[in-house]
């Protein structure tokens, strides 16, 4: 089970809010959608949203569409394919569900500029985007994304990334994953 989504699943009528900060092309926020869907028993019966960011507009509008490479099934479990289709007059592409698009948005987002946010998220995913940032700029993200989860939510970050010592806000529970303590 997920995580962060087992109180969803557990007590259904329940609010989930993830976020997939700097998502490129949708390969991610479209993982993290298959697994919830598939994991979470009364999916449609909770208020689960997925909000996918990223800085290119072009990335973003062929994330938003769910399209990919065929090629991308023999990646993913054959639990998960009823998801995607083939696309029509085209079986070297597929398409998620409307259902699976359905719960999620794609928005512009510069991580440097203030962020618009109302509500806190129960998990965020900010994976091989730091990477990118000196340790100042990064540990100033770290920061902001901790304020933006609620209390035992839950940051993953990439393989390749690290934080520059440790965050009082954060426990780390994993590799890459830590957990923003109350």
């Amino acid at each position: 089970m997920v995580p962060f989504a087992q109180d969803v699943s557990r007590r259904p009528g329940k609010r989930l809010r993830v976020w997939s900060a700097g998502c490129s092309s949708g390969e991610e926020p479209y993982t993290i959608a298959v697994v919830l869907k598939r994991e979470i028993r009364d999916f449609a019966g909770n208020d689960i949203r997925l909000l996918a960011t990223d800085i290119d507009t072009d990335v973003l509008t062929k994330a938003a569409g769910g399209e990919f490479a065929a090629a991308a099934l023999d990646e993913i479990p054959n639990d998960y394919h009823g998801l995607f289709q083939r696309k029509a007059g085209n079986g070297e592409r597929i398409v998620a569900d409307d259902e699976l698009k359905a719960f999620m948005v794609f928005r512009r987002l510069n991580l440097m500029e203030p962020w618009p946010f109302g509500g806190l998220f129960d998990a965020i995913f900010c994976r091989n985007v730091m990477i990118y940032f000196d340790a100042a700029t990064k540990a100033a993200l770290v920061e902001r994304f901790t304020q933006q989860l609620k209390p035992d939510g839950w940051l993953y970050i990439g393989h390749s990334e690290s934080l520059i010592g440790t965050h009082p806000g954060l426990e780390l529970v994993g590799r890459t994953t830590y957990r923003r303590v109350k």
